[in-house]
């Protein structure tokens, strides 16, 4: 009867302790993310949380809110658009301060593809 109130102790502060730290670097990350869309800057290339990559061209404040204009594509194909802060997910060029990658595969056409 001991030894399982003892077991049944250990694996109680094991869990706390997983929830703690898991807390702790959630909290981190979120820290890290908001300083990242503070720096923001016109010409920074910059990736959405749904995966769109762009070019920063303009950011304005409307009721509270940070807003910025994003410009992806080429040449006559290129666009513009409008997004929340909150969805800027990663700026390419800086130094990553989270362990998180982001990885891009290009797989090349080949003429048997075609």
């Amino acid at each position: 009867m001991t030894l399982e109130i003892i077991l049944v102790v250990i694996l109680l502060v094991l869990l706390v302790a997983l929830f703690v730290i898991s807390t702790l670097k959630k909290k981190k990350f979120n820290q890290d993310l908001t300083q990242m869309r503070q720096e923001l800057k016109i010409g920074d290339k910059v990736m959405t949380d749904s995966g769109v990559v762009g070019e920063v061209v303009d950011s304005y404040e409307e009721e509270g809110y940070k807003y910025f204009v994003l410009k992806s594509g080429r040449g006559e194909n290129a666009g513009y658009f409008t997004v929340h802060g909150n969805a800027i997910y990663y700026v390419f060029g800086k130094e990553a301060k989270t362990n998180e990658k982001v990885v891009v595969k290009v797989t090349p056409k080949s003429e048997d593809n075609q």
